[in-house]
């Protein structure tokens, strides 16, 4: 026989209470995203779909653009990632593969306002990135990003729209290709800025 499992702590059962608290919120927003678009709702349709007071809302996300850029952290960081090495990398093609499987909630974000906060996610996720190294170069890392962000998702949107025969993995290796070749160019020799 084995023995019982340890009592919950107070603090275990507060931390699952946000855990639900937040799966509901992001839930609801998807739900409203598919059905009404990023623009059709509020944050007050959030907190009601999610059955939570909008103060609890607050207390979780600062509005409807956080709970979005903070639900696209996990699927965002493999674009990120892929402007610090050549090689390909698996994690770029199953995100643009669960792209293509989600295409109707891809395409509701990739427009308006709902792919104005994506592309400052992702161009936020790849400056994290690029910052640190001690090599000059011609443009800031920050409007390095934004170029990269801007760039990426144009071409996993335009894929979307499904007039490319293209596959998962070719335009894997593409974005991978294209986010290290413009950080490559953007670096500037330290004999040259001399």
């Amino acid at each position: 026989m084995s023995d019982p499992a340890p009592p919950e702590t107070e603090g275990q059962a507060a931390g699952r209470r946000v855990q639900r608290t937040r799966e509901a919120i992001r839930a609801a927003f998807n739900g409203l995203l598919l059905t009404r678009g990023y623009d059709g709702f509020s944050t007050a349709d959030i907190a009601e779909a999610a059955n939570v007071g909008r103060s609890t809302f607050y207390e979780h996300y600062q509005g409807k653009a956080d709970v979005l850029a903070t639900s696209l952290i996990p699927v965002l960081t493999p674009l990120a990632e892929a402007c610090s090495s050549p090689a390909p990398h698996p994690r770029v093609e199953v995100v643009v593969s669960h792209f293509w499987d989600n295409r109707r909630m891809a395409k509701a974000m990739m427009t308006g306002r709902a792919q104005a906060v994506m592309a400052k996610q992702l161009a936020r996720l790849i400056e994290d990135r690029l910052t640190g190294g001690d090599e000059p170069a011609a443009i800031p890392a920050s409007l390095l990003a934004v170029q990269i962000a801007q760039g990426q998702l144009a071409l996993i949107g335009e894929w979307l729209s499904g007039r490319h025969g293209c596959s998962a993995a070719q335009i894997a290796a593409t974005l991978q290709t294209t986010a290290y070749a413009v950080v490559t160019a953007n670096r500037v020799k330290r004999d040259a800025a001399k």
